[in-house]
This record gives structure tokens, C-alpha cells and sequence, in this order.
């Protein structure tokens, strides 16, 4: 739900504050998901459930298979 929230906010703040880096905004939109109300946090996570499921219809085989430290680049 936060990727979602953060995604939604993040070109507002980016605008407001154009030379803060990702990792600035991504401390002040954690700090407003964490001081937002139930009723916002509860539309956020609806829209990731909805978007889990999709991508389960849509990918029905998928199976998220994390990659060894060894493989990794």
C-alpha cells in the first residue's frame, strides 16, 4: 500500500522540491503515511489488493523466486 501511496505523492513533492534526492522524499512520504488516517491507509490497501489480484489472474503460473547472492550482478 505505501508503493502505491508513495507513487501517488511522489511527483507532488518532487515538484515542490525538485533538488531532494529519492531517498529525501521517500522519508517525507513516510512520514505523512504514517501520521495519514485509517480512512486513507484503508484506500491505498484496497487498491494494492486489487492490483495482487489482477496480477494473479493475469499471471496465474508466477512465483516470485528470489535470485541466489551468487547470481546476482
Amino acid at each position: 500500500a505505501f508503493i502505491l501511496y508513495r507513487q501517488h505523492h511522489h511527483p507532488r513533492i518532487k515538484e515542490a522540491y525538485p533538488d531532494f534526492t529519492n531517498n529525501e522524499i521517500s522519508i517525507i512520504l513516510g512520514k505523512q503515511w504514517k501520521a495519514e488516517s485509517e480512512e486513507v491507509k484503508m484506500q491505498f490497501r484496497n487498491m494494492a489488493e486489487k492490483l495482487k489480484k489482477k496480477h494473479a489472474e493475469d499471471h496465474p503460473d508466477y512465483h516470485y523466486t528470489p535470485r541466489k547472492p551468487s547470481e546476482k550482478k
